[in-house]
């Protein structure tokens, strides 16, 4: 309705910026998880090759130098312990993504609000508008009413 200026519309705005920033850091987040997931499955995959590799070489050989082995422990080692740390680094994101998610949760609580509030806003307006058009026809129609009286009594 033409004429209806809703106060808060800045705090309105906010909140949607707000609760748009929080939805593109949410979905940056969950494509970074994403991705440590894929590399997270890699090193595990390169582990489990490792030790096949190992496997057969023991079964081929019969048994294996001890350098060899020397080699696949330390190798392995060092993908357990990248492999602990990249569990440790999607744990975190993870938990950011909660809490990203709960943030976003409040946002959208606080945007539906102020929207709420402009709801509610607009109707009284709307009211009021119908208010003061029935004053105007009510006083139109008084004016009539008297002229129409004058008039008969001047005849």
């Amino acid at each position: 309705m033409k004429g209806y200026q809703f106060k808060l519309q800045k705090v309105l705005d906010t909140c949607r910026l707000k609760e748009e920033l929080i939805e593109v850091k949410l979905a940056e987040l969950e494509r970074l998880a994403e991705s440590q997931r894929e590399r997270l499955k890699s090193v595990e995959q390169e582990e489990e090759a490792l030790l096949s590799e190992r496997r057969v070489l023991r079964e081929k050989n019969g048994r294996v130098a001890l350098e060899e082995e020397m080699f696949y422990e330390n190798c392995l080692e060092a993908l357990r312990l990248r492999i602990e740390r990249m569990k440790m680094y999607l744990r975190q994101i993870e938990e950011q993504i909660r809490q990203t998610r709960e943030e976003l949760v409040a946002a959208a609580m606080e945007r539906r609000a102020m929207e709420k509030l402009r709801d509610k806003h607009y109707e009284h307006f709307k009211i009021e508008v119908e208010r003061n058009n029935q004053k105007v026809l009510d006083e139109i129609a008084v004016q009539r009413f008297t002229r129409k009286g004058d008039l008969c009594s001047e005849t």
